[in-house]
């Protein structure tokens, strides 16, 4: 594997798939960042991976969808847990937005995939549902639930919490010369959010 493969930035994601799969995935992310999207066909994955085709077909319908799994291994599905502590949840998903952004490989890999979603109906159909929908209707959920249960201003709009949590790491990521986050980004972040949406404080 080159050593585009082997960046030592934080941990991705979930734990990799072992050995066939691995090699796929790996080979896929690679490819997307060296040669764009067009260029990593199945062929050029297969053969960067060491398998045949029919290895690639058994485990995925098609690019759209080898290409969406491979990009999953880069992030973490967060446990919202019902009644989890709000703030220790939201600081871990602004963390990990910027800890994706911030990977090397996500940085070269995001311009074909924002330039494929424009262009491509069904890897953007295949990305909403398999990446972002699914994340974006957990955090809502449990967001609404929080309001109900008290657990953030009665007036705070789940919807745009999630847009607030979400917009700032992206697009401090995107190649347009702005300076690099600081190391407490996600927690100055979350802070300015937070005196917008946090419960009002006891009545003494």
């Amino acid at each position: 594997m080159s050593d585009l493969g082997q960046t030592k930035a934080p941990p991705r994601g979930r734990p990799r798939q072992a050995s066939a799969g691995r090699a796929i995935v790996d080979a896929t992310l690679e490819l997307l960042a060296e040669r764009g999207f067009q260029a990593a066909t199945i062929e050029a994955i297969a053969e960067r991976a060491g398998v045949g085709r029919n290895t690639i077909y058994r485990r995925w319908a098609s690019k759209e969808e080898l290409i969406v799994d491979a990009l999953q291994e880069l992030v973490v599905d967060l446990d919202f847990q019902e009644n989890g502590d709000v703030y220790s949840l939201l600081l871990d998903w602004i963390r990990d937005f910027v800890r994706v952004f911030g990977d090397p490989l996500y940085g070269r890999i995001l311009p074909v995939v924002l330039g494929e979603l424009q262009q491509n109906p069904d890897f953007a159909r295949v990305y909403s549902e398999q990446i972002v929908q699914p994340r974006y209707d957990a955090l809502l959920e449990f967001l609404r639930a929080a309001v109900e249960r008290g657990d953030l201003h009665p007036d705070a709009d789940p919807e745009q919490i999630v847009d607030l949590l979400a917009a700032p790491p992206f697009v401090r990521a995107l190649p347009v010369g702005l300076p690099p986050v600081s190391e407490r980004y996600a927690e100055e972040l979350l802070e300015t959010i937070w005196r917008g949406i946090a419960p009002p404080a006891p009545r003494p």
